[in-house]
C-alpha cells in the first residue's frame, strides 16, 4: 500500500509540474518596455517625437566644411546621418554643385545609384546660365530638411547597414516666379564603413518601394496645390494630403523639426 502511495504521489507530482509547465509555456510575454533614448510623446501632427536632432551626430566635417560625418554607427547616428546627407541630394546652386557632388562622393560608395541621382544636378550645372529662375544669387533647389522634419528608420543593424527615409522641405525655382515650397521623401541605404556611407538613394516615384526595402515612397507634396506656398512650412491640412495614400507607420519627428 505504502509503495502504490507513493507512486500516485509521484505521479501527482509530474502531473503538477507538467501543469505549471504549460501554464509558463502559454502565459503571454510581459510587455517591453519602451526605449528610453528613442521616443517622446506625439508632436504637433501625431508623430512620435525623437529625441536625436538634424545638424547633430557626428564628429568631423566633410571637404565642403558643412557635411556632418564621423558618426558612431547606431540607428540613432543613421538617422542623423541621412538627415545631414540629405542636402547632398537635394541642393542645386551652381557654382557649389562640384564641390557638393565631391562631398556626396566622399561620403558614399560608388553604384548606379551615384549617377541616376546627380544626373538632373548634372545636367542643369552644364547648361549654367542657360537655365532661368535661379534665386538668391543662383540657387535652383535649397533644403530646409528640419521643415519636414520626419524620418522612418526602414531597416537597421547597427555598424552594418540601415535604410533611413527622410522628409524634408525644400525652396524650388520656377522660371519668371518667386521660389515656392515644395516637400519630398529622400530614400537612403547606409553601410557601415567605418562610418555611414550612402550606398544607394532615390527620390521614389508614386508606388515605388525602393526593391522591397520600404513600405512606400513617402508623402511628397507632387499633385498637391502649394502655388501660393513661398516656404515650406508644414500645416494640418497639408500633412493629412501629402500622407493620403501613404503610411504614416514608423515615421518620428527630429526633435529639431520646425513646427
Amino acid at each position: 500500500m505504502r509503495k502504490h502511495w507513493k507512486a500516485l504521489t509521484a505521479v501527482g507530482v509530474a502531473i503538477l509540474a507538467v501543469a505549471v509547465a504549460v501554464i509558463l509555456i502559454n502565459r503571454p510575454a510581459p510587455a517591453r518596455e519602451p526605449d528610453p533614448s528613442s521616443l517622446q510623446a506625439s508632436g504637433r501632427f501625431g508623430f512620435p517625437v525623437s529625441d536625436i536632432k538634424i545638424g547633430e551626430g557626428g564628429t568631423k566635417k566633410a571637404s565642403d566644411g558643412k557635411t556632418i560625418t564621423g558618426y558612431n554607427g547606431t540607428c540613432d547616428s543613421a538617422a542623423q546621418a541621412a538627415a545631414n546627407y540629405t542636402h547632398l541630394i537635394k541642393d542645386l546652386k551652381l557654382d557649389t554643385w562640384a564641390q557638393q557632388k565631391r562631398t556626396l562622393t566622399e561620403v558614399s560608395r560608388p553604384g548606379p545609384w551615384f549617377e541616376k541621382t546627380t544626373f538632373a544636378n548634372n545636367v542643369l550645372a552644364e547648361a549654367k546660365s542657360q537655365v532661368p529662375g535661379s534665386f538668391d544669387g543662383g540657387w535652383y533647389s535649397r533644403a530646409d530638411v528640419a521643415a519636414g522634419g520626419l524620418y522612418r528608420l526602414a531597416n537597421c543593424e547597427e555598424k552594418k547597414k540601415a535604410v533611413v527615409q527622410v522628409f524634408s522641405g525644400a525652396l524650388s525655382a520656377r522660371v519668371n516666379k518667386a521660389p515656392n515650397g515644395v516637400f519630398q521623401t529622400v530614400t537612403f541605404e547606409l553601410a557601415w564603413d567605418g562610418d555611414w556611407k550612402v550606398s544607394d538613394a532615390a527620390i521614389l516615384a508614386d508606388k515605388e518601394d525602393f526593391g522591397g526595402r520600404v513600405k512606400d515612397s513617402g508623402p511628397m507634396s507632387l499633385g498637391t496645390n502649394m502655388e501660393s506656398e513661398t516656404t515650406p512650412v508644414l500645416r494640418d491640412e497639408l500633412v493629412t494630403a501629402f500622407f493620403k495614400d501613404k503610411s504614416r507607420e514608423g515615421w518620428v519627428e527630429y526633435a529639431n523639426a520646425k513646427r
